[in-house]
């Protein structure tokens, strides 16, 4: 260590400690942690279940908190979910989806970085949608690998086209993007900015 640099100590809060006994696994954990209890949830993850499970269950809870205080929705404490995912499992992205859909307090997504495929998704599933100038959105259709009897393949295939069409249902119903639009995007990579298209499709309301 060079001379005179000195490491500066980090202070958890006591509350966290004496909840978990000890330190936090990462500081990742801890700013999850700090996150939660100003209503803030922050999405660095791919979408798999064990995220989602979190998302959902603190949507909910934070809902029965306000119903059982009695708070008007127009004066509850805003939900907010800073999302910066390249995507993952979109039917665990459907019920994260439901949950934020289904929120009476209000549920503000927020772009940071990059939201593609199911991170775009979630990212436009927000009451009220925010996103930094250079966040990156992908919009794509999804991708499947079959390994089965043929028939089975094909049930599996037709689900898949029916998913496909959920999405395609849900953009088109959220955002400024028209049917035709979507449907000459749909079989390519779809990048944009938060600041240009973003904006301009209504997948954000507003620019940080």
């Amino acid at each position: 260590m060079k001379e005179g640099f000195i490491m500066k100590k980090i202070e958890f809060d006591k509350e966290y400690l004496e909840l978990v006994a000890n330190l936090p696994d990462s500081l990742e954990e801890y700013q999850f942690y700090l996150g939660l209890k100003e209503r803030r949830i922050y999405f660095n993850y791919d979408v798999d279940t064990t995220i989602v499970n979190k998302i959902v269950y603190w949507i909910q809870e934070w809902n029965r908190e306000d119903r059982e205080l009695n708070i008007p929705v127009d004066k509850r404490k805003t939900i907010q979910i800073y999302i910066t995912s390249n995507g993952g499992d979109v039917v665990a992205g459907f019920a994260a989806i439901d949950a934020i859909k289904s929120s009476e307090t209000k549920v503000e997504t927020i772009g940071v970085g990059s939201c593609a495929s199911m991170g775009a998704l979630l990212l436009i599933s927000g009451h009220y949608r925010k996103a930094y100038p250079n966040t990156v959105i992908l919009i794509h259709d999804g991708s499947m690998a079959v390994q089965s009897t043929s028939k089975k393949a094909k049930n599996t295939m037709n689900f898949y086209d029916r998913l496909d069409d959920r999405i395609k249902q849900f953009i088109v119903e959220n955002t400024n993007i028209s049917e035709e639009l979507y449907t000459e995007k749909e079989d390519e990579e779809w990048y944009m900015f938060a600041n240009d298209e973003g904006l301009s499709l209504g997948i954000v309301h507003e620019i940080i």
